[in-house]
């Protein structure tokens, strides 16, 4: 009894003594050695104001712990600690058990004073260290532990660094962070939740749970105003721009981290925003953003994927600056001496690795762009850029992106040294499908659109401007060839003026497509087909003077290709355009309409252009001599033109020109000529025929054969064969009309005969042969039954009895038959054809009313002096076998003439012959004709003057007035 008694109080004591120790001694103790162990080991000066130990509950309690530094700051502080044991339940279960930890008022203050140098890293005393090899055969396992509840309170980080001329400092404070079960028993899943704040603006929220064998985490982290130059400012010798204040991030984002296998991390993001971002350099302003919206984000590096998911990017400003440091942009950052060295080691560490997937679907942009290149003196700005993609996929070097559009509202480029300007009001890009594998880039079915765009080169003087520009691609392929298909392009509006060279070009609408484009790697070029289509275009020459217009013009050009210097095409169609021609000086009009032209295999190369063939159908040509008013010097002026021109051509060196045959089919010419008192017009249609090749050969000769019909009733045929290198060398040319109604001529009539035609038919058969620059012409012209209308006042008219001289050449079937050779040098100046065969046809016209006798005695194969004079001895008047001979044959020409009379007089030689004699010789020859050869009394008119100079009686011929 005595001996439990002894062990009760022995136990008792041993209690007391525990408790006591307990509470007093061992709080003294351990305070006393934990601040001697962190003197010895710290540089700093150690503080525990309390530790407080209850040996019943296992409560552990320190208050007031500092480490204070020479200064006496504090480094470290911890206001209190708070540790509540559940060893003797967690003993049996074999794991150790904390129910509650509990820090409150913890303090850091990290200080950087040198570059990477921290306070914290330096608070242990240096000491001499031996290396211990330690050979662990057996890993042995911890024991479990459990803590059920970790509270950090109301601590406070304060990060300062001196590294940078100005003091950076970064406070993280209010920071409350609470884990629910942490430990290795059970492997529970343990819950947290941490807030702080980041200086005076910025919260952070983190919660989630996690795991710790085999580590898993997983939660969310939501950061709200989180101020991006408070980052940026820790290290600034890092960046070359400057950063607003108010440019801040609000992110929520959820987190997943599972190490069971592999270590595998999954980011997905709920909002990322970046508001009000504006970056200066040198004082300038080079980057705004408004807003940058990203809706989701997922980062999975298991599958190695990102996606980006609403992407919004509003009123972004770029301005963007080339001078001699460079563009602005590319030195953002300062770069660092192993900076490359890094980046070669990760693209060699990389080699071997998977490619990521990037996604982004649904990306927006509205932005404004600026380039000031001040190196060229040049300007670019783009207002209102909108870009949408509805998805970019990026595997590796291959990018694939579909529904991509960019619209611009105002665009304009200035280019002050070589004087260029470039603008446009819209834009509008859109691309269905973009696919790029490293340098290959395939896109189809794109579109572009462009209003008002202006280009203008000041120093060329070159202007272009369109209202409109609409490009079509269905598809592009960019790689070691350029291929494009289906190209559509129209334009409204276009006008190009060139002002050096005083021409200029314009086109309400104009439509273009092009199929199966190539540029290869050698540079050679091949289009399939080629179509300009429902185009109209105004062309205005000034120096030349020609105002060219076309209407619906379709024009198509099969099977192009460019190699070298070689241009091939296999087929030019041009279809149904109204070609109008003006020359503003002559006022020249030729209209073109129903003109199908087709031209087969041309070849253009060094010194060589061939067609194959040729054919023209149906065309309908008009020619129209306006009237002329241009000046004489004037004329000479463009003569001079000309023979500069001329002298230019003759300076280059030839070009072999092998032309094969030209076949016209259906052609209608029509002409007209308003110089005239009367206008002229005629029409020659179904012109049908064929040239053959055209060669410029020395020796070569070309053969043309074509038939028409002329008016309504008239036939042309023109045959021959020509020289195409000069007419001068050989020319044989036989144009044949028949048929050709007079009265259409009556404008030219009327100008230089001064008389109209009422009617008459004509026929022409001339032949031009040129050899050696001798011409020897012949002019076949036949008029039946021609009949002159009124009289004309005309200033150019040739003053002839016109009438008289065409009954004088008309046969008893009122047919003229006129032959006009002409024959001369070409390459004398003064020559022409048309003033040879004028001037013959006036002759003749003249020497008819001058000389009739000689006319008319040639139409009989009588001669001149058979028949203009009755011829007597002196002091005889009886007809005799002599004076029958001349009047038979006046006999024979007035029954043939019936509109013909002979007139004579008297006549005697006073000096050797009386008067009556003059009497009797005149009716006599009256007096045969009448009764001996039946000729009409008004045929026959004696004269009442008496001649006195000659026996002879001389013989006039007189028309007779109806």
């Amino acid at each position: 009894m005595k001996a439990l008694k002894i062990t009760s109080y022995f136990i008792l004591s041993l209690l007391f003594l525990y408790i006591l120790s307990g509470f007093f001694l061992l709080p003294y103790i351990a305070k006393k050695e934990i601040v001697k162990n962190l003197d010895e080991i710290l540089i700093t000066k150690t503080k525990i104001e309390k530790i407080y130990f209850n040996p019943l509950t296992l409560d552990l309690e320190i208050k007031g712990f500092s480490l204070l530094d020479e200064k006496e700051q504090e480094v470290v502080g911890l206001k209190s600690l708070f540790v509540d044991f559940r060893a003797l339940k967690s003993i049996e279960k074999k794991y150790f058990h904390i129910k509650n930890i509990l820090l409150e008022g913890i303090y850091l203050n990290i200080i950087e004073k040198e570059k990477g140098v921290f306070n914290l890293a330096s608070l242990v005393k240096p000491t001499e260290t031996i290396d211990e090899e330690i050979n662990q055969k057996e890993k042995t396992k911890l024991i479990d532990f459990l803590v059920s509840k970790i509270v950090l309170k109301d601590t406070n980080i304060d990060f300062t660094s001196f590294t940078d001329k100005k003091k950076y400092n970064l406070l993280l404070k209010d920071i409350n962070y609470t884990i629910y079960d942490f430990g290795t028993f059970k492997n529970y899943l343990s819950s947290n939740n941490l807030q702080f704040k980041l200086n005076e603006n910025t919260d952070v929220k983190i919660s989630g749970g996690l795991k710790i064998d085999p580590f898993i985490a997983y939660g969310k982290i939501t950061i709200s105003n989180l101020k991006i130059k408070e980052l940026l400012d820790f290290d600034k010798s890092l960046f070359n721009f400057e950063l607003n204040p108010e440019a801040n991030i609000n992110l929520v984002l959820n987190y997943n981290i599972d190490t069971t296998n592999d270590f595998n991390l999954f980011l997905n993001s709920e909002i990322f925003e970046i508001n009000n971002l504006k970056l200066k350099q040198n004082q300038k302003e080079i980057a705004r953003l408004n807003k940058l919206d990203l809706k989701y984000f997922s980062f999975d590096l298991k599958n190695q994927e990102l996606n980006f998911k609403d992407l919004n990017l509003k009123d972004l400003y770029v301005n963007m600056i080339l001078d001699k440091s460079g563009v602005n942009f590319t030195n953002l950052l300062k770069e660092k001496k192993n900076e490359k060295e890094i980046q070669n080691n990760t693209q060699k560490s990389n080699t071997n690795n998977k490619p990521w997937k990037i996604n982004f679907e649904n990306t927006n942009l509205n932005a404004n762009f600026d380039f000031n290149d001040f190196l060229n003196n040049s300007k670019l700005n783009i207002k209102d850029i909108k870009v949408k993609t509805s998805n970019i996929n990026i595997i590796d070097d291959k990018i694939n992106i579909k529904g991509a559009n960019l619209a611009t509202l105002n665009t304009k480029y200035l280019d002050n040294n070589n004087k260029l300007n470039i603008s446009s009001s819209k834009t509008d890009l859109t691309h269905d499908n973009i696919n790029i594998n490293g340098s290959k880039v395939e896109i189809s079915n794109s579109t572009l659109k462009k209003d008002n765009l202006i280009f203008e080169d000041v120093k060329s003087k070159i202007k272009i401007t369109t209202n409109s520009l609409d490009l079509g691609l269905s598809k592009l392929s960019i790689f070691d060839e350029i291929y494009f298909d289906l190209s559509d392009l129209k334009l409204t509006n276009l006008v190009f003026v060139d002002k050096n060279n005083n021409i200029s070009l314009s086109s309400k609408n104009s439509k273009l497509k092009v199929n199966n484009f190539l540029l290869d790697k050698q540079n050679n070029i091949s289009m399939k087909q080629t179509e300009l289509y429902d185009t109209n275009i105004n062309f205005f020459d000034s120096n030349s003077s020609f105002d060219i217009n076309t209407k619906k013009t379709n024009l198509k050009i099969s099977n192009f290709s460019l190699k070298k210097d070689a241009i091939t095409v296999g087929q030019i169609l041009l279809k149904d355009p109204r070609i109008d021609i003006l020359n503003m000086e002559s006022k020249l009009k030729i209209e073109a309409k129903n003109l199908n032209l087709d031209l087969n295999k041309l070849v253009s190369k060094k010194n060589l252009f061939r067609i194959e063939k040729t054919n023209l159908n149906n065309p309908h040509i008009s020619i129209i001599l306006a009237k002329n008013i241009q000046a004489k010097d004037e004329i000479e002026k463009n003569d001079i033109k000309k023979q500069e021109v001329d002298k230019k051509v003759e300076n280059k060196k030839a070009t072999r020109l092998n032309l094969g045959p030209i076949n016209i089919k259906n052609m209608t010419l029509d002409f007209e000529d308003k110089n005239l008192p009367i206008p002229f017009k005629t029409t020659i249609s179904k012109l049908t025929g064929a040239v053959s090749a055209v060669k410029n050969r020395a020796n070569s000769t070309s053969n043309l054969e074509i038939n028409g019909v002329v008016d309504d009733y008239g036939v042309a045929k023109i045959t021959g064969i020509v020289n195409p290198n000069d007419i001068k060398i050989l020319t044989d040319i036989n144009m044949k009309f028949q048929n050709i109604s007079m009265k259409n001529f009556t404008p030219y009539t009327a100008k230089f005969l001064g008389r109209t035609i009422k009617d008459g038919k004509l026929e022409l058969d001339l032949n031009y042969n040129i050899s050696e620059s001798n011409l020897k012409a012949k002019n076949s012209i036949i008029i039946k039954k021609l009949e002159l209308g009124d009289k004309i006042e005309s200033k150019d008219a040739v003053s002839l009895p016109l009438d008289l001289a065409i009954t004088l050449l008309e046969d008893s079937s009122n047919t003229i038959d006129l032959n006009l050779p002409v024959s001369g040098n070409v390459d004398d100046p003064e020559f022409s054809i048309a003033a040879i065969v004028w001037k013959a046809f006036v002759n003749l016209i003249t020497k008819a009313i001058t000389a009739p006798f000689s006319l008319i005695g040639s139409l009989f194969n009588f001669s001149e002096d058979e028949i203009n004079s009755v011829d007597f001895n002196l002091k005889e008047s009886e007809i005799t076998p002599i004076q029958k001979e001349t009047l038979d044959k006046i006999a024979i020409i007035l029954n043939s003439k019936k509109e013909f009379a002979i007139s004579f007089s008297p006549s005697f030689d006073e000096k050797n012959e009386k008067e009556k004699i003059a009497n009797q010789r005149a009716l006599n020859i009256q007096k045969y004709l009448i009764e001996e050869k039946s000729i009409d009394k008004k045929q026959v008119i004696l004269e009442k003057d008496i001649k006195k100079s000659s026996s002879n009686i001389n013989l006039n011929l007189k028309e007779i007035k109806k």
